[in-house]
């Protein structure tokens, strides 16, 4: 109906201005008449599909039949379906809580896709060790999650919104260990959270070790060279960056949590993989 008002007053208008030129200005007139009715039909044009409008949807059944069924075109049966990959993106693990990018990650990796097909990349733009080690225990917890979700077709497959559904799990789930896959999974997905949530205590108190045993190994060595020196005054300070520090004891190459240079939110390294 208000497709139909408009193109009346469309054509209303186009008329009067046609009988009514300017005749002060009458090519002005003539390139604007032009235009407007230009406009006028694409406009129409563009109102064409809303009068009849075609709505697809998935058919799963015959994805599968085309692409992942032995047939002359493909023999074997191996899945032609396209590969995908999925970008994440995110920047600071304070606004964005790790839990919730590590359940973004966990959905996507648990799509009912070819798993040779799908990647999932994730960039940090804050370059910070919390968001790195949460991704590795994400990936390390998907070896499980996956294959539940897969074993029992688990909507939704984010593990904190599937956990905190309030309908019956059990209902329409006919395979008899799926009770017990269900709470070993609950069981392992509630030690997951814990271990994310307490990443940034064991960060802080991994670097502090990390900077308490080399400011001893710095004051040994200045002491040495003092006694070299045949001075005997050591009662300067030793002054030493504090880096955050890796699992595997090497400085960090993103953000430190106590900024310094090449290590701040906006001078970090370009890469980490």
């Amino acid at each position: 109906l208000l497709i139909f008002i408009r193109l009346a007053a469309l054509v209303l208008f186009l008329t009067w201005r046609i009988k009514h030129p300017n005749q002060d200005a009458i090519w002005l007139w003539g390139m604007s008449v032009v235009c407007e009715i230009w406009f006028g039909f694409s406009w129409l044009l563009d109102q064409l599909p809303k009068l009849c409008p075609v709505n697809r949807a998935t058919d799963l059944a015959v994805l599968k039949e085309k692409f992942e069924t032995p047939g002359p075109d493909n023999p074997t049966g191996k899945s032609d379906l396209p590969g995908i990959d999925v970008f994440v993106s995110t920047a600071d693990p304070e606004k964005e809580p790790p839990l919730v990018t590590a359940n973004t990650i966990l959905s996507i990796l648990a799509a009912d896709y070819p798993v040779e097909k799908l990647a999932c990349y994730v960039s940090d733009d804050g370059g910070a060790l919390l968001t790195f080690e949460a991704m590795a225990e994400a990936a390390s917890f998907a070896n499980l999650w996956v294959p539940f979700c897969r074993k029992h077709d688990i909507e939704p497959r984010n593990p904190e919104t599937y956990f905190n559904l309030k309908r019956d799990p059990y209902k329409n789930k006919v395979r008899a260990d799926f009770v017990k896959d269900r709470r070993r999974v609950k069981r392992e997905y509630d030690e997951f959270k814990v271990r994310i949530n307490g990443l940034p205590d064991s960060i802080r108190r991994r670097s502090d070790a990390y900077h308490a045993r080399e400011e001893i190994k710095a004051m040994k060595l200045h002491r040495q060279k003092v006694a070299a020196a045949g001075d005997d005054d050591v009662s300067e300070p030793v002054k030493i960056l504090k880096a955050t520090w890796m699992a595997d004891g090497t400085h960090w190459p993103g953000t430190w949590t106590t900024p310094a240079p090449e290590h701040s939110r906006g001078d970090h390294a370009g890469i980490i993989q």
